[in-house]
């Protein structure tokens, strides 16, 4: 096992169609899922409700107000990790950098973060568009966060709201939540394998 440019041990990345199996199986699987104030309300109740349907095992960690360096520099994140020892990991972080006209200074840290999840499904949820996108946070979140897939929310077209308030609805976490598991449980591009490197 080697190390990385950052120093970080090499893990290799088990062939995609056994990190990602399809169609996918969730009996028994232990999801981890992170993040900033949005995991929470109607994004976990309608995620809880897929996976547990499916027979997963679901453990959403809210903290308000983190980014991607607030879970690596504090070490929770690796406490939850060796504690629960999940098999996947659903992430959901970005709204408290988007606004950020330096996106690029937060790649270290989405890379980390991919880091320490290491070789198991992982899916990272973009921040909804309730400030607009207008210094790439996006795109270089999505590149940074490989091999793990990413969603880009902006396209469900969530609008702020009209109170002022900075989070979704509970029907619009709902929402997303239904339209992330469709997307966590379709076939991983063929991209994911090969990366032996990649962590």
């Amino acid at each position: 096992m080697g190390a990385n440019p950052e120093g970080l041990p090499v893990t290799p990345i088990p062939p995609v169609d056994q990190v990602y199996p399809s169609p996918p199986d969730w009996t028994g699987v232990r999801v981890l899922h992170i993040g900033d104030s949005h995991v929470s309300a109607g994004l976990t109740a309608g995620l809880r409700k897929h996976l547990v349907h499916a027979g997963a095992i679901y453990k959403p960690q809210m903290w308000v107000g983190s980014r991607s360096k607030s879970w690596v520099a504090s070490g929770r994140l690796r406490r939850l990790l060796d504690s629960f020892a999940p098999n996947a990991v659903v992430i959901t972080l970005g709204t408290n950098a988007m606004a950020n006209s330096s996106p690029d200074r937060y790649a270290h840290w989405i890379r980390k973060v991919v880091s320490h999840v290491g070789p198991r499904r992982c899916f990272w949820m973009g921040p909804p568009p309730l400030l607009e996108d207008t210094h790439g946070f996006n795109e270089m979140a999505a590149a940074a966060a490989t091999p793990c897939r990413y969603f880009d929310t902006r396209p469900l077209g969530f609008e702020p709201r009209k109170d002022g308030k900075f989070h979704l609805t509970r029907a619009q976490g709902e929402r997303w939540a239904d339209a992330v598991w469709r997307w966590m449980n379709e076939p991983a591009p063929i991209a994911l394998s090969g990366r032996d490197d990649a962590l």
